[in-house]
């Protein structure tokens, strides 16, 4: 399955930083991403940014069209892909665990998010009748645990998605990406009702697809085999 990784063409370090964690393990291809501080939100066609939203930054926006290129990407090729931002770290054994996740989704299926925001929320539903709603110890995340993390043996596992925040890795179906397009964008802000925080509006790319999980065939990695050091100590975000 191919890989497109978003970056921002003007990343170098970022994108050795990737290569350097990720590139004996798979194959990718770069897909340079939208420069939001190049955009000119008073001027953005309403099909991207609803009117009278608010809160929307430049690089919010910037991310949410990237991603969007990708799905259309998904719908043209009309084949299933991988898309991660610069910032993901693989598992040493991600082939097999692909492998496995492949198998195990059923026939039909939208989205499965390949990790998650630590930091943030997770829900997930654990059977037929029950929901899981998590939270995380936000402990900082080091160099050496990167390490860990990439030669520690894990069981692929997937539950159906509820709500769970960040976008480093996803598995996206041409189905999945065509109902996102029609139902994420315009971007607008919508109210969302999470576990812990209760509404909560919406203001970038990620809270507009939590809107919809629900009413997909979403599925997450439980005990994921990416991650993203977002919470690291040193860790620079190029979208914020």
């Amino acid at each position: 399955m191919e890989i497109y990784v978003l970056s921002l063409e003007k990343s170098i370090e970022r994108r050795l930083i990737f290569d350097n964690y990720n590139s004996k393990y798979i194959q990718y291809r770069y897909h340079n991403a939208i420069d939001g501080k190049t955009l000119n939100i008073d001027t953005l066609d309403q099909t991207v940014l609803r009117k009278g939203s608010v809160r929307y930054s430049h690089s919010a926006i910037g991310t949410a069209l990237s991603h969007l290129q990708l799905w259309e990407k998904c719908i043209a090729l009309n084949k299933p892909i991988v898309i991660m931002e610069d910032d993901a770290i693989v598992s040493c054994d991600y082939t097999e665990h692909m492998h496995a996740l492949m198998n195990t989704l059923p026939e039909t299926w939208d989205i499965v998010q390949l990790n998650y925001n630590f930091d943030s929320i997770l829900s997930y539903n654990n059977t037929t009748y029950e929901t899981c709603n998590c939270m995380f110890s936000k402990h900082k995340m080091t160099k050496p645990d990167i390490v860990r993390f990439i030669h520690t043996k894990i069981h692929t596992t997937i539950a159906r998605l509820n709500h769970c925040f960040g976008m480093s890795a996803y598995v996206l179906h041409p189905n999945g990406a065509k109902k996102m397009k029609e139902r994420c964008f315009p971007l607008d802000n919508r109210i969302l009702r999470m576990p812990f925080i209760d509404n909560l509006m919406s203001y970038t790319i990620d809270c507009m697809m939590n809107s919809i999980y629900k009413d997909m065939s979403a599925y997450v990695c439980v005990i994921p085999f990416v991650i993203t050091p977002h919470i690291s100590d040193d860790y620079k975000t190029t979208i914020t």
